[in-house]
């Protein structure tokens, strides 16, 4: 057995990293998001208060964004669960070529969010996408595109969950093939449909790992921008515009880092807020 001052050991070269990486420049750009600071310009640095984030709040395009990632949030949340558990109960049962499908299946995750994002750009494209390939192709009228307004935030629903039910179906199945089949042999003698059998077998046995993946997902929600810069640029308008990529906006077009650093801050909030939720229940459930 390794020995306490071993373990602080190995553990090392990933605090510094973490320090130096990612804990150093997030501290600086909270303390930052309450001065003037702006890089690489000579300035007599002051404090503000709350004055960048009452700025930031009050703008019409980070409302929208907040709008948008909560409707992105609970849609994509919500189908993701039930199709990813969906397909894991369907990929139960031993089959030929189950593994091969489930590394198939898992595919759509492994692309990056900037790769996914063109592809589907690509895909519904107005001019050359091929959603409207196949109609003019036919000489039938094009049909609406699915980036215009009214569509887009739908569409980039689709793209998210479409993206990311594998992973949890990867997730769910493990805990599928753990529950004893002798529940699953009385669900078949009782007859109980799809539905009950999620209820009362699926959801008891596993709601820790359910409650666990449910907060990744939240948090992958909460951060969502590459897919979006690539696929809509936020657009139409503000219509799927989300606060982090409204946080690169200002930082890297609008030239306003305060702003960036600010909106930035107030989505790790966010995403803190809802793990504290989420320990919090995980006691509730571990203790029950």
């Amino acid at each position: 057995m390794l020995s306490r001052r071993w373990k602080l050991a190995f553990l090392a070269p990933l605090a510094f990293i973490l320090a130096v990486f990612l804990i150093g420049p997030a501290l600086f750009g909270l303390a930052a998001s309450f001065t003037n600071y702006e890089p690489f310009q000579k300035i007599n640095l002051q404090f503000v208060g709350i004055e960048n984030y009452s700025r930031v709040i009050q703008d019409s395009d980070f409302q929208a964004s907040v709008r948008n990632v909560a409707i992105l949030t609970i849609g994509s949340v919500l189908a993701e669960l039930s199709l990813g558990v969906a397909i894991a109960y369907a990929l139960r049962e031993p089959f030929r070529g189950r593994n091969l499908l489930r590394l198939v299946l898992l595919i759509p995750w492994l692309v990056s969010p900037v790769a996914n994002g063109v592809m589907w750009h690509f895909i519904f494209d107005t001019e050359k996408g091929i959603v409207n390939y196949w109609p003019a192709l036919l000489g039938l009228p094009r049909p609406p595109s699915p980036l215009s307004s009214g569509l887009a935030l739908i569409t980039m629903i689709g793209v998210e969950v479409w993206r990311t039910t594998p992973l949890v179906s990867f997730l769910v199945l493990p805990g599928l093939l753990g529950i004893p089949r002798a529940q699953w042999d009385q669900a078949d003698i009782e007859g109980l449909p799809f539905i009950l059998r999620i209820r009362h077998i699926v959801v008891p046995r596993l709601r820790l790992l359910l409650l666990t993946i449910t907060l990744l997902l939240v948090g992958n929600a909460l951060g969502t921008s590459e897919s979006v810069l690539i696929l809509t640029g936020g657009g139409p308008g503000s219509e799927t515009i989300t606060p982090g990529l409204y946080s690169y906006r200002q930082a890297t077009q609008a030239f306003d880092w305060q702003a960036g650093a600010t909106s930035a801050w107030l989505i790790a909030g966010a995403i803190l807020i809802v793990g504290a939720l989420y320990v919090t229940q995980f006691q509730r459930e571990a203790n029950r």
